[in-house]
């Protein structure tokens, strides 16, 4: 096993400490401005929409979520975290922080969907094979968008902790903005 199939096993079923231990050195060498806080904040907001309502349709291992944003994507949840990183990044607003994150996003998301894809394979089969031929990995087509007979539901939303993630969400902004007042 080479060390980069490990890094990626390590890091992919390590995603919220490895992102908790980014987020720490992402405000550690943060400049926060009140310019990048106005730029980075709606990314940061549309990704998390992008989770809330991802989590709102996604009844784990019990079925193949197919409908509202999983009728569009297949990754609906990890666009949420791309532009929850990326609004993050720009608050930052450090080009290398950025960078960094760019890289780690694709290194670590690239290896996490590669597995969860063999897991659903196994798990769903001819059903998952059709849906990964008709509906894309990661970029969106919102015309594609049916309900399937399904609604969003927040108790989904409660049951995924996507309420943990406001206070994170919450609480990194707050040590950012924190931290701009102090540098001046």
């Amino acid at each position: 096993m080479s060390f980069i199939y490990w890094l990626r096993h390590f890091i992919s079923h390590n995603r919220i400490a490895t992102s908790f231990a980014l987020g720490l050195i992402f405000i550690l060498f943060s400049r926060p401005t009140t310019r990048s806080i106005l730029i980075g904040a709606p990314a940061i907001v549309l990704g998390e929409f992008f989770r809330i309502l991802s989590s709102g349709y996604l009844e784990k291992n019990s079925s193949l979520s197919m409908s509202g944003p999983y009728s569009v994507t297949r990754n609906p949840m990890y666009i949420g975290n791309f532009l929850l990183g990326l609004g993050f990044a720009i608050i930052v607003n450090q080009p290398i922080i950025l960078l960094l994150f760019l890289l780690l996003f694709a290194f670590i998301y690239q290896a996490t969907v590669v597995e969860e894809e063999k897991r659903l394979q196994q798990s769903f089969g001819q059903e998952f094979s059709v849906y990964m031929s008709s509906v894309p990995r990661f970029f969106p087509k919102p015309w594609q968008w049916k309900s399937n007979g399904r609604s969003f539901n927040w108790s989904l939303v409660i049951k995924h902790r996507e309420h943990i993630t406001w206070f994170g969400i919450l609480g990194g902004i707050l040590l950012l903005t924190v931290k701009m007042v102090l540098l001046g």
